[in-house]
This record gives structure tokens, C-alpha cells and sequence, in this order.
């Protein structure tokens, strides 16, 4: 029996929704993709029986797909745990359901929202701090370094080009794109805010821009570079598909997630690069939390230190896993993307307390 469920965990693939999204179209969210789903739940029910006693029931609230669901419920059958995943459409519902139910919390866990969504979370005080077993093993900058959530797996956020269409002027930072005169009116900027490729991005550049006597926290120089990055850009018109612009020269940069990189360069036969800043890059990541209030936290504890691991993260997941150790089999293009970068240092708090009115003032005031 045992065999027969490590091969059932073999063939189950646990896409994050931030990679599922971005596979989707690369320069849209985890959210983005969520509102075409509907509620459903994945319960433990299943023609085979567990080996393992069952030791009671976890509730998951997420916005992952069907296989990420089965994964879950897969790996707690292992453990003696029956887990009961809610699937909810997309991250904002995820965040609506435990705000609504924070006097009466039903869920335990709360799993694939990204960092800002994370830290909304906490603000709201829906979260209670907890130390995976494997927390050592997640860097700087992928998990709240006050221990309320974790990531598990991560794609890189990225400004792409095309090396044989740009010539032997090679970006190297984001802030360059409205500096240099030849990247101007030549990169790609979707002005739609709303997906969560697009906040990682804007929420990397103002934070660099960070003065708590500035409005909304920014400096006057933050917002003018905002300013001077949508003023300059090459605002996507209705019809265009990022990849085949920048494949064929017509513009030549633009953002983008590691896996998109691969996927264009199978899709166009291509060979997509990407810059690399020295201040590193915000990654989209798969968080993991366990609910304030919850009546399982040793059991949700239990779960996340096994479902978490190096051990059954190289064995389910296909994004790329936060542990360097669970990476194995994830694919040599996407690993090698993800490793040539750094990750930024985001204070994703900050974010979540000011991101609203950044957009709400980006979308009235600085888009063209």
C-alpha cells in the first residue's frame, strides 16, 4: 500500500498558483487566474484506504488548482491526517473567507497566496506565528522573518529581452528602463495593476524609494520614477502577446516570471534573457500559514513539517521549491533561472499597509 501511494504521489503534480497563472499569460497573477474559478473542495474520500490511522481532520483553505488539492490530501493520507482543501477563486477570496470568518475561524491552514497576501493576513491578525521543521532551510526574503508564514515554492520575477534584438545596451535594473534613452518607448508595460506579477514588480521599485514622511511612505523621487516608468514605457494594446513582440524585435524588454522564460524559448524557439540587478529581484511565492484560532494547530503543525520537507517537495512539486535541497527534479532551465538571481529584500508589511492607494494613485495620477 505504501508503494502504491508513493506512486500515486508521484504522479500527482502540485502546481503553485502563482506558476499556474503566469503559465496562463506571463504578465498575469495568481488572482487574475483565480476569477475564473468557482468554490470547490477536494475531501478526503478515496477508492483506496490509508495504512495509517487517522488521527483527525485538517482544513486548507487555497487557491490552487484540482492536482494541488489532490497532492494535499495525498500526502496527509501518508500521515494519518485527512485533509479537506477548500478551494476558493483566487487569493482575494482566500483573504475575504478569513476576515469574515475571524471570530469563528474554520480553516486551519491557509496554503498559495503570495507574500502581500501573506502579510495582509497578518496585519489582520489572522495568523499565528509557527517554526516548520524545515524553516532553516528557506532564505532571507522567502519567508516573515517574524514566523508567521512560509514559502514553498517560488518563481523569480523577471525583465526579459532578447540579446540579438538590443544590442550591446544590456539592462541590468529595472530603474534603467526610464533612464537610458534607448530603452525608452521600447519596453513592455501592461497597465492593468491588479495582477500580482505586475504589484511584485511596482512594490520592488518603490520600496526603494521607501520615506515614511513621504506620501504613502514614497519619496517625492519614488513616485516620479513610477511616473517616468509608465511615461516611457510601451503601453500593451489591445491584442498583443508580450513574447511574440519581443521575439520578433518590436519591442525589447519587459516583465515576465522564470517559467515563462522557458516557455517562450520552447514556444518561439527563442533564447529569452533576463537582467540581473544587483539589489536582486521579488519573487512570486507559494505561502504556507496556519490560521489564528485554529482547534488543530498540532495537527497543521504536523502536516506542514512533513508536507513541507526537502523529502516530499522533490518528489510533488513541479514549481521550484524555496528548499535547495528539493530541487532535483524540477527542470535544469527553470532551477538554472531561479539560481542566477538573488532575492530582493521587500519589507512585504510595508507593502501590504500602503499597496491599495499606491495603485489607487498609480491608476488615477501616473498612467499615461
Amino acid at each position: 500500500m505504501k508503494k502504491k501511494l508513493l506512486s500515486i504521489l508521484l504522479a500527482v503534480t502540485l502546481i503553485g498558483t502563482m506558476t499556474m497563472a503566469c503559465a496562463k499569460n506571463e504578465n498575469e497573477s495568481t488572482d487574475n487566474k483565480s476569477e475564473q474559478q468557482t468554490e470547490s473542495t477536494a475531501d478526503t474520500t478515496s477508492s483506496e484506504s490509508s495504512d495509517v490511522a487517522s488521527k483527525g481532520q485538517l482544513i486548507i483553505y487555497s487557491n490552487t488548482d484540482q492536482t494541488g488539492a489532490d497532492a494535499m490530501v495525498a500526502i496527509g493520507k501518508e500521515i494519518g491526517i485527512d485533509v479537506n482543501v477548500v478551494m476558493l477563486a483566487g487569493g482575494g477570496e482566500v483573504i475575504d473567507r478569513l476576515i469574515a470568518e475571524k471570530n469563528s475561524p474554520i480553516a486551519d491552514v491557509v496554503y498559495g497566496i503570495n507574500h502581500i497576501g501573506f502579510a495582509r493576513l497578518k496585519a489582520q491578525d489572522l495568523l499565528q506565528q509557527f517554526e516548520p521543521a524545515w524553516a532553516d532551510q528557506v532564505e532571507k526574503g522567502l519567508k516573515d522573518p517574524e514566523g508567521y508564514y512560509y514559502g514553498v515554492g517560488m518563481s523569480a520575477i523577471l525583465l526579459a529581452y532578447m540579446e540579438e534584438y538590443i544590442g550591446s545596451e544590456i539592462p541590468t535594473d529595472w530603474t534603467q528602463l526610464w533612464t537610458k534613452d534607448a530603452f525608452k518607448g521600447k519596453y513592455f508595460v501592461d497597465p492593468r495593476t491588479s495582477g500580482g506579477t505586475t504589484q511584485l514588480v511596482l512594490s520592488g521599485i518603490l520600496s526603494r524609494y521607501r520615506d515614511d514622511q513621504g506620501e504613502y511612505g514614497i519619496s517625492d523621487e519614488g513616485w516620479q520614477a513610477i511616473a517616468d516608468y509608465y511615461k516611457n514605457a510601451y503601453i500593451k494594446q489591445e491584442g498583443d502577446d508580450f513574447f511574440a513582440l519581443l521575439t520578433k524585435g518590436q519591442i525589447l524588454m519587459g516583465q515576465t516570471y522564470s517559467g515563462g522564460v522557458v516557455k517562450a524559448n520552447a514556444d518561439y524557439d527563442a533564447d529569452v534573457k533576463w537582467a540581473i540587478p544587483e539589489i536582486g529581484v521579488p519573487f512570486a511565492v507559494e505561502m504556507v500559514g496556519i490560521v489564528n484560532g485554529s482547534k488543530n494547530t498540532d495537527l497543521a503543525k504536523e502536516f506542514l513539517d512533513y508536507y513541507g520537507s526537502a523529502e516530499v517537495m522533490s518528489k510533488v512539486s513541479k514549481s521550484v521549491p524555496t528548499i535547495a535541497q528539493a530541487r532535483e527534479n524540477v527542470d535544469a532551465e527553470v532551477r538554472a533561472i531561479v539560481d542566477s538571481v538573488t532575492v530582493q529584500e521587500i519589507d512585504y508589511d510595508f507593502v501590504a499597509q500602503n499597496l491599495d492607494r499606491w495603485l489607487e494613485k498609480i491608476e488615477l495620477e501616473l498612467i499615461p
